[in-house]
């Protein structure tokens, strides 16, 4: 077997291992990216034998289980949020597409003259680079619903919960193919042994070294995503939202529950005995916020309280702002600049 592929398929199984043990119990992301793992391995199979025996089929099936690890990585960013659905047939349909085109190929391209494979290969591939665009698509949307979420529930810096680092991994493989089509393109000698492992195996290997680290560094948090008919079942009316909104600003003010770092949504509705679903339709309605900007301002404005305090004056601007619930210097000078419009240091100045 070939030393860099050894060397992918070695990485990919003791992933798969590292996050079965670090990671146990396993919810359903940590089993969909053990999956992609998985697929790595078959991927790196199908490329080894492809190599060995110059049988363009193999590579073309290489290419499906590749490609099919983009929409599985889409699956995993909307599962380290939303942790009660369950996976099932509604979401095996988004493959369905690659299972037809492995069928396809195992059944047409060796009872075909060899003359017409190179063009049936080639058509298959466009196949799957328009594939590769539409999971794309898939995996973008799953991450711009996963942001949404956390700010919805969560108040201190995103940090190890998002998922900003799968845009790499995404891109990658896009990038692998396209690598692929130029270098078929323009290069005589396609079919040599480093081309294949220019394209195919350095991305490959990349791809798995950061999901087994990042991937085990990952945090999830769980969210609770209401169907449409508790949102209309628990819809507020106007004297409600009204004693809602009184009730959280009576419990903020004198509770100050926002110098939590790890305040949650679900944390605050503990304690103020609002329901989650009714606590975010107020902050939605009433205070025309979500979640995360609503803890924002109220921290921010405990900053500017403590910065005007004169038994404050030896503590520098950061101690203060851990003390107020921020947890990053990054996102907290983001945060004081979007609410006051100035730096802290140009605050302090005037």
């Amino acid at each position: 077997m070939h030393f860099l592929i050894s060397i992918g398929i070695i990485l990919a199984i003791i992933g798969i291992v590292l996050i079965g043990i670090l990671k146990s119990p396993l919810n359903i992301s940590d089993k969909l990216l053990i999956a992609i793992l998985a697929t790595f391995v078959v991927k790196f199979g199908f490329d080894e034998v492809s190599v060995i025996t110059g049988n363009r089929l193999y590579s073309a099936i290489a290419a499906v289980f590749g490609t099919s690890t983009i929409a599985t990585c889409g699956w995993y960013i909307k599962y380290l949020t939303d942790r009660e659905a369950g996976f099932g047939a509604r979401q095996l349909y988004i493959y369905s597409p690659l299972a037809v085109s492995i069928l396809l190929f195992v059944v047409f391209f060796p009872n075909v003259a060899s003359d017409a494979r190179l063009k049936i290969y080639y058509t298959g591939m466009a196949l799957v680079l328009a594939l590769i665009v539409y999971y794309f698509w898939f995996c973008i949307n799953m991450l711009r619903k996963h942001r949404q979420l956390i700010r919805e529930n969560y108040s201190g810096v995103p940090g190890s919960i998002t998922v900003n680092w799968m845009i790499v991994i995404i891109a990658l493989q896009v990038a692998e193919f396209l690598l692929k089509a130029i270098l078929a393109r323009f290069i005589t000698n396609y079919d040599d042994t480093n081309i294949t492992i220019i394209t195919n195996e350095y991305c490959f290997i990349v791809m798995t070294f950061l999901l087994v680290v990042l991937g085990i560094w990952q945090k999830s948090i769980p969210v609770f995503i209401p169907a449409k008919e508790e949102i209309f079942q628990s819809a507020l009316q106007a004297d409600d939202l009204q004693r809602y909104q009184l009730k959280l600003e009576k419990f903020m003010d004198e509770h100050k529950p926002y110098l939590d770092p790890e305040l949650t949504i679900e944390k605050l509705g503990e304690l103020t005995r609002i329901r989650k679903l009714l606590l975010s339709q107020t902050l939605n309605k009433a205070f025309n916020k979500n979640f995360f900007t609503f803890i924002k301002e109220y921290r921010i404005r405990h900053v500017e309280a403590e910065l005007k305090n004169k038994n404050n004056e030896e503590r520098t601007i950061m101690d203060i702002a851990y003390m107020s619930g921020f947890n990053s210097k990054t996102g907290f000078n983001r945060a004081f600049k979007e609410v006051t419009g100035k730096t802290p240091t140009e605050y302090l100045e005037d």
